[in-house]
């Protein structure tokens, strides 16, 4: 199985969440990285749409699961993936290529499931640069 993870919204480190640390506490963090796509502002926290024709791309971070099973099924949860009902879920996990250090790797990743029609762009690269000043944003980061 894939051990690498690739984030871009509140899994990020510096953000000091429960989920992120129970993260950093499975991983070792392999380096800044990008992704081609857009990201959108769902209230709370963003969504990745990932698309490898897109000329943007979206800067997150890239880390190595000590045990991927175990950590993934983590984030599952916190996610809110039901594989029961995948059509309903609001993310979906799947495997993404990714930019890390000049190199393509490929990385899991939470993208959004359905299309973000409606839903208001991030026209930031880096989510922690949209956070500045989204007061929705910080008080769901100070929940999790």
């Amino acid at each position: 199985m894939n051990q690498n993870l690739f984030v871009y919204g509140t899994l990020l480190q510096p953000l000091t969440t429960q989920i992120g640390s129970y993260l950093r506490g499975h991983s070792e963090l392999l380096g800044e990285a990008y992704v081609p796509g857009r990201l959108y502002d769902l209230g709370h926290y963003p969504g990745l749409w990932y698309d490898i024709g897109s000329t943007k791309r979206i800067i997150g971070q890239v880390f190595r699961l000590s045990t991927a099973d175990e950590v993934l099924k983590e984030l599952d949860r916190y996610e809110g993936i039901d594989p029961t009902h995948p059509s309903r879920n609001e993310y979906r996990r799947e495997e993404v290529l990714v930019t890390l250090n000049g190199q393509s790797v490929y990385c899991w990743c939470y993208v959004l499931n359905h299309p973000p029609d409606g839903l208001p762009e991030i026209f930031c690269e880096s989510y922690l640069d949209y956070l500045k000043g989204r007061e929705a944003h910080q008080d769901f980061l100070g929940k999790v």
